[in-house]
């Protein structure tokens, strides 16, 4: 990948090559990230109050749910969302 980078064919990279380079490197995991963030910031914490709205109606469990404030009961739902993500990148 450096030798494609390497416009001029100096065995070397300038700063312009190297830049290019960079985004090359990095342009993949740029958007792995971006992904991984927005489901664990945006869509984690949504899905989390809907479980909790649906979840306070069942018998037993219900009352569990409704004494969990709100910011905790997201937390942890957003933790096994991460948790979840995370081994499934391990297996591959």
């Amino acid at each position: 990948m450096m030798k494609e980078c390497d416009l001029n064919l100096d065995g070397e990279l300038d700063h312009e090559e190297f830049v290019k380079f960079i985004q090359k490197l990095t342009s993949d995991t740029f958007i792995v990230v971006s992904q991984g963030l927005l489901i664990t910031l945006v869509v984690a914490p949504t899905v989390a109050m809907a479980t909790k709205r649906a979840t306070e109606g069942v018998p037993h469990v219900g009352k569990v749910v409704q004494r969990v404030p709100n910011s905790i009961y997201a937390s942890l739902v957003t933790l096994a969302v991460v948790w979840f993500q995370n081994s499934g990148r391990q297996i591959d």
